[in-house]
């Protein structure tokens, strides 16, 4: 089954395929990426009861990605590739690329939760949730999306078609480009590379 969500023109409109239960989207460097988060801050509460500020993270690279930790493939699929990512870089870059997973499913994510989920894949990387409505504001912020599906073939009784977009975050809290699920951890690395050097300092 095909699905086409609409991005906004900034995000030159990608056209999606659906996968099971999770949304795909393309994705593309972003001219104008200010209009995506125009405030360069969102707050939510991260794996260990903490207020998250982004802006507390400027001099960071940020990978940003929607998710949830009950997801059966591309949550998975897309962390065990930034582990790959992560090895790529080098101790020097590690330490500089943060890696934000933002649970849609704040209802079954609890903190604990998300902090086995997260230390699974062994890399730089913090769980946030909040309220859905708190949640929804940074979706919306981000043009992302998500729908809820209810399902009997599953014992959790409900899943969800998610954007599965990586958000590039610079040192300055600027969204720089968008990597989609079939971009290679070679790939990944190089560009993160090449955007960090350019947004340094």
């Amino acid at each position: 089954m095909r699905v086409i969500n609409k991005f906004s023109l900034v995000l030159l409109l990608g056209v999606c395929l659906s996968a099971v239960n999770c949304t795909k989207q393309v994705a593309q460097s972003v001219s104008g990426y200010g209009v995506l988060n125009p405030q360069r801050d969102f707050v939510l509460h991260d794996q260990d009861g903490r207020i998250f500020h982004l802006k507390d993270h400027r001099g960071q690279m940020v990978l940003l990605f929607f998710g949830y930790t009950s997801c059966p493939d591309i949550c998975p699929t897309t962390l065990s590739k930034l582990a790959r990512v992560y090895e790529l870089l080098g101790p020097q870059m590690r330490s500089q690329l943060l890696t934000v997973f933002v649970s849609i499913d704040p209802q079954r994510d609890t903190p604990q939760k998300l902090k086995e989920y997260l230390r699974y894949f062994k890399i730089n990387a913090v769980g946030l949730t909040g309220t859905k409505a708190e949640i929804d504001t940074v979706i919306n912020a981000y043009k992302a999306s998500y729908t809820k599906e209810e399902t009997s073939s599953s014992a959790m009784g409900y899943m969800f078609d998610h954007t599965d977009l990586l958000y590039l975050i610079d040192r300055r809290g600027k969204t720089i480009h968008l990597f989609h699920l079939e971009d290679p951890a070679e790939q990944i690395a190089k560009i993160i590379q090449g955007k960090a050097a350019l947004s340094h300092g």
